[in-house]
């Protein structure tokens, strides 16, 4: 009874929430965001992003915890890495993480509705695998959006999981750390694959309850594929470790 209950209010309450504070945030961002600097964009999309997600999650009626968040330290920018299990992943962390983000994304996404012309306008980089000179012209936008405390936001599986485990990283976001020597954030999120796998895309979400854990900043040790190899393999291990206790 409460499973049909909770379908009928995500019909009736949910879905329309999310349609239209997607449009009223995604048009704002889109008008307002190209009118100032880095740094007005920087501030403007972090509020309206932290809106978005905030409100999508919290419709959702799921109870969020987080630990770790003292491990941030302020205006700092890092690479932030995180597992990859459900679109919630997105609305989790850019609705809960209290830092200024950007994020690397599928160019796929840039066609959403709202979404994309958002994305756009807040400087948030598509990921372009066509051929390897898109991927490094990716590579070079991306480096240079981590400015005054600003972090990056990075799924190195690449795409979601279909089935809850942590897939292969792949090397991006680690050459990126590399090239800038910044501080890698590895980030755990926990219950999202059970309020909707990749498989329910679009389907109704079940209720779970939500978890982000911030473990600590991982550093660079030098310059160069040893310090790549480093960066994604302590990554790796903070994520994946505690995400199988």
């Amino acid at each position: 009874m409460i499973r049909i209950v909770y379908r009928i209010y995500q019909v009736f309450i949910l879905l329309p929430i999310v349609v239209i504070v997607t449009a009223i945030i995604g048009t704002l961002v889109s008008i307002l965001n190209p009118l100032g600097n880095d740094r007005w964009r920087g501030w403007f999309t972090g509020i309206m992003g932290r809106c978005w997600g905030w409100t999508i999650v919290r419709a959702t009626l799921l109870p969020v915890t987080i630990t770790g968040a003292e491990k941030m330290k302020k205006n700092q920018s890092y690479v932030i890495v995180a597992n990859h299990e459900s679109c919630y992943d997105i609305f989790l962390i850019i609705g809960f993480l209290k830092t200024k983000l950007r994020w690397m994304m599928k160019a796929s996404l840039m066609k959403v509705p709202f979404v994309g012309a958002a994305s756009r306008a807040s400087g948030f980089i598509p990921v372009d695998t066509s051929t390897p000179a898109k991927v490094h012209e990716t590579y070079l936008h991306a480096c240079k959006t981590i400015t005054d405390g600003v972090s990056l936001v990075v799924f190195p599986e690449g795409k979601r999981s279909f089935d809850g485990q942590v897939g292969p990283f792949k090397k991006g976001a680690f050459m990126i750390a590399d090239k800038l020597q910044l501080p890698l954030l590895p980030i755990t999120l926990h219950g999202t694959f059970e309020v909707m796998p990749r498989q329910r895309d679009f389907h109704f979400a079940n209720w779970h309850p939500l978890k982000i854990e911030i473990h600590d900043p991982i550093y660079p040790i030098g310059h160069g594929a040893e310090n790549v190899f480093h960066l994604k393999e302590a990554s790796r291990e903070a994520i994946v470790g505690k995400e199988e206790k």
